[in-house]
Order: C-alpha cells, then structure tokens, then sequence
C-alpha cells in the first residue's frame, strides 16, 4: 500500500515514499505474526521515527522447513514515493525460525542482538557486510545502521510471545547488484546495499525543489521569530544533538542538507547577523577546506582535510598519515592525540564561512561525532548560544 502522503514542489504534488529500513522492519514483523499467529494476512503496521504509522502490503509468504526446523519467510516492496533512488522497487526478504528450548542467542559478531536476548537479527544475501572502520557499526556485522536496528526490535517485541526466542534473517537479493553501484564499495561496505534510514520515510524533492523550500524556510523564520541569529545544521543528527545538548526549540532549527554555500549566500541576503552553526564532522570539516556543497558526489577531501590540520596542530606523522588513509572522519578521528586539531577544524570552519558572506554575518561553530561526541566550540559559540533571542 503506497504512503498517502504528500508535498508539493514548484506547484507539483509529489508522494511520500518509505526508506529501507521501513521495509526491512515491515518484512520482520509480518514473518513474526505469521510464524506465531498462523493468520493469514496481506498487510502489516509499524511505526515510524518520524511518528508516522506505514501500512505495508506483503508481496509474497513462504512457510517450510528446513534441517526439520519450521520457518516464516516474507517479503515487501521498498517504495521510495515520488523522488526514487537505487533502492526503489526492490523486494526486501525476512526470514525467521524460532531458537528452540535449551538454545541461547549469542553474539557471534555477524547479527544484532537485543536486550533482552530474545532476538537475533542476521543480515544475508544483498545486506552489505562492514569491513572498514569509522561507520556506525562494527566490522563484521550487517551494514544496518541503528536506527532500523532499534525499529525491527521495537516492531517485533510488541508480538513476539513471552519467552520466545528467534533468529531474523534479512535478504534483498537485488542488493547484490545495487550495491556495486553505490559508494558502499569505497566505504568497505561489500556484498550488498546498506539498511538505512533515520526517519524512516523518503521526502520527494529533486535537488533544486529542496534548496528552493529550504530558502522559503528560511524567510519564514525571520519573519515568524525576527531573530538576527539563524541556527542551522546539515540533517537530523545535528538538530538532535542542538535539542538535546543545547536545549534549542526544535521550530527555530533549520535543517540544511548540503548546500553550505547556498545558504550562506541567502542568510546574508535576507539580513542576518549571526549563524550558529551544529553539525557532524563528516560533513563539516569539507567546509574547513573552502567547500560548500558537501555531498559525497560532488567532493570528498575529508580525510585530506582532516590530515592537513592534524600535522599543523603538531600531530605525530606517522598518525598523520593513518588519518589520510582512513576509510571515514569517524576512523580518522581515532588516530587524534591533540584536542588541538579539532579546534582548529572548527575555527577555519567559521573563517570560511564568515569569507564567503564577505565578514557581513557573524558565524560560531560546534562540531561533533558519533564515537566522540563534541569535538571542539569556536571562541565565541557560547557567547552567541547564551545572547540567541536576546535582540
């Protein structure tokens, strides 16, 4: 059942989609209810992060045995609305088998385990498997970033039966093909695509529909607040950290994606003073290196970045050149013996900025990371968090 939801792009009404994590925990639920229930069902609700509830249709139903062990295999259609990508379409497969008595679920280093051991989340054929450090999961285990991870186990543990234990086994057997068309292979991400997804529903919006939205947005929080500070962050992970670090209201953030320079540019134009500036270090620390639009596709010279202040901070070589040959920031940053380098980052980060809008707008910056947390504040990030709605 496609999401009845919708925006509207330069006058064009465009449908809401859902993202492979939606459909990963959709395929692991239905096999769930199945296997334990025995009804005979075409559809299948969860939640999303977002809050928003799917309604899955379930495209096909397997029940057998296999080594005399009884399992459940379902499968559904990941659709990404209006605005697709290379996962759109793609039939994603969940398998399950119940962990008989006198067995136990173990961490052997390949599969998710949650808390209270009842399940254990295995990725197969297509699931791309971690082999680099520096991501959000470990080597080894399936590339399912946590957010689905938390969404499978929380959509299972509301039907799985009292003192039942399973193994859940994902597919996607496009995943094989899809995946080498994609970054993962230079991320060391092998064998398939990624189970991603942090809301768990895909908006519609080409490139310039977005910049243009965010631009409108961007005059609506002038104009609603007539702050002379705009706080901004490139995705969900920075609004999170100023909300829950920095106590910010959620209404008064704005969400920026990639387009640094664009921003910059309009920020100015409108009449801004001041921007404060929150955000993950994969993303930012391009800005530090004078680039301003930071999608993966258009340039990628973090761990160059990275390397170039780490030596002129005073950083050992040796580390130096870990750094440079690091799969992610995340792994790079591990390599970090002096706070210094991430002071710096942080610093050229709000001399680039403040370059590009001439020195007409004041900026402050604060960096973090996942393994890490904060890295590093401007000098005068304080001061403007502490002075932010005091005209």
């Amino acid at each position: 059942m496609k999401l009845d939801k919708y925006t509207v792009q330069n006058g064009k009404k465009m449908r809401y989609g859902y993202t492979t994590g939606s459909t990963a925990a959709g395929a692991c639920k239905s096999a769930v209810e199945i296997y334990f229930q025995k009804e005979d069902i075409s559809t299948i609700e969860i939640e999303t992060p977002k809050g928003w509830d799917l309604n899955l249709d379930i495209n096909s139903i397997e029940i057998g045995t296999h080594n005399n062990s009884k399992y459940v295999k379902t499968s559904i259609i990941k659709d990404g609305g209006d605005d697709p990508d290379a996962t759109d379409k793609i039939e994603m497969f969940a398998t399950v088998r119940e962990v008989l008595e006198g067995e136990e679920i173990e961490d052997r280093g390949d599969n998710f385990i949650n808390e209270k051991k009842s399940i254990s989340l295995c990725g197969g054929i297509g699931v791309g498997r971690v082999t680099k450090k520096g991501l959000q999961v470990a080597i080894g285990k399936p590339a399912i970033n946590p957010v689905p991870v938390r969404t499978i186990f929380y959509e299972i543990e509301k039907i799985l039966p009292k003192d039942k234990k399973i193994e859940v086994t994902i597919d996607i057997p496009m995943g094989v093909e899809i995946g080498e068309k994609t970054f993962n292979p230079k991320l060391g991400i092998l064998g398939g695509i990624s189970v991603l997804g942090t809301t768990g529903i895909v908006k519609p919006m080409s490139e310039e529909a977005f910049k243009d939205s965010i631009a409108i947005e961007l005059k609506m929080l002038l104009e609603e607040y007539s702050e002379d500070t705009i706080i901004i962050t490139p995705g969900n992970y920075g609004k999170k950290f100023l909300v829950e670090e920095l106590k910010i209201d959620p209404k008064k953030i704005l969400i920026i994606s990639n387009f640094m320079g664009f921003i910059l540019d309009n920020i100015k134009v409108l009449g801004y003073k001041k921007i404060i500036l929150v955000g993950h270090i994969g993303k930012l620390i391009k800005v530090a290196g004078g680039i301003f639009h930071t999608h993966s596709k258009i340039s990628d010279a973090r761990m160059e970045i990275l390397g170039a202040n780490a030596l002129l901070a005073g950083e050992d070589p040796e580390d130096v050149i870990k750094i440079i040959k690091s799969n992610t920031t995340e792994e790079g940053l591990s390599y970090l013996k002096l706070k210094e380098t991430n002071k710096i980052i942080a610093e050229k980060i709000k001399q680039k900025c403040e370059s590009r809008v001439f020195d007409e707008v004041k900026v402050e910056v604060l960096t973090f990371s996942f393994d890490h947390g904060e890295l590093a504040r401007t000098n005068g990030f304080d001061r403007m968090v502490d002075n932010y709605g005091k005209n």
